[in-house]
């Protein structure tokens, strides 16, 4: 059915049917209905979508918290897509795929959240997501002015983001469908969000000038950038070929920011790394 997919913001996730109903509960408790289709379905829209919004206002991978997403309920949807892909499924579907350096800063920055992480919330929040000692070390020793917030959300982008978009690639190394990997660091100025999630979408769809994009990346965002992202996105679906190597044992990464087009090799082109932050991400234990 499909030839080329887009993967952004990490490996595909899910969650089970007991979350699912959880984030329903909540929702019909605030609405102050049954938890059921029918009596949801009577419920004025505009009260659905408000209490939706209240109940998972900051729900994200990241976060922990309520979130829509895909569900595994054995019918339309009968296994984890990150796994089925893994083990082989679309196996000939081309992927591009990959994730922004500082996601995290979107939901930590604007709570709050970054600032109020000290060392004792960052060691409880490590035991809470089961970083390995090594890990934290190995992160730690490569951000040494980094605050305990911001390591937290280092290490929450890479374990639910990145770790599972690399895995992703690597088992499919061979495959018949080719896998590009890239990674958007770009900071935005604005309120100190960084290179975080949903930035990149301005520069893929090259709408620097909308007023929704410009929220998010300020007045001055490098069009270059945009048109260098683009034309690779619109490259991909056309050709399958985005401009970089594919996935293989060097794991080419095409890094998309402010650090010029300068190539690995010193050349004039794209921005290709090889094995980006490779002794983090090799760091993680694998289940």
């Amino acid at each position: 059915l499909f030839r080329r997919a887009v993967l952004q913001s990490g490996a595909p996730a899910a969650l089970t049917p007991e979350a699912a109903r959880g984030t329903t509960a909540l929702i019909a408790k605030r609405l102050g209905v049954p938890a059921t289709a029918a009596a949801l379905a009577a419920v004025d829209p505009e009260a659905l979508l408000a209490a939706q919004t209240q109940v998972t206002s900051g729900g994200n991978p990241l976060t922990g918290r309520n979130s829509f997403q895909l569900v595994v309920d054995g019918e339309l949807l009968d296994r984890d897509p990150a796994e089925a892909l893994r083990t082989g499924t679309a196996s000939g579907v081309d992927l591009l795929m990959g994730a922004n350096t500082e996601e995290y800063r979107l939901w930590f920055v604007p709570s709050g959240l970054t600032e109020r992480i000290g060392r004792l919330k960052l060691r409880l929040a490590l035991l809470k997501f089961g970083v390995p000692n090594a890990t934290a070390r190995t992160y730690r020793a490569n951000r040494p002015d980094a605050t305990p917030g911001e390591l937290l959300g280092a290490l929450a982008t890479d374990l639910l983001l990145r770790v599972p978009l690399n895995r992703l690639a690597d088992a499919r190394v061979g495959a018949e469908g080719a896998t590009y990997v890239y990674e958007f660091g770009w900071p935005t100025p604005v309120q100190r969000l960084g290179a975080c999630h949903a930035l990149e979408l301005g520069f893929v769809f090259d709408t620097l000038a909308h007023p929704d994009t410009r929220a998010l990346t300020g007045p001055d965002a490098p069009q270059e950038l945009a048109d260098a992202m683009h034309r690779a996105w619109v490259d991909f679906a056309a050709t399958g070929d985005p401009g970089w190597p594919s996935w293989d044992a060097r794991r080419p990464v095409r890094f998309f920011g402010a650090e010029g087009t300068e190539s690995a090799d010193g050349t004039d082109g794209p921005a290709v790394v090889l094995a980006p932050r490779d002794d983090e991400l090799r760091s993680w234990k694998r289940d």
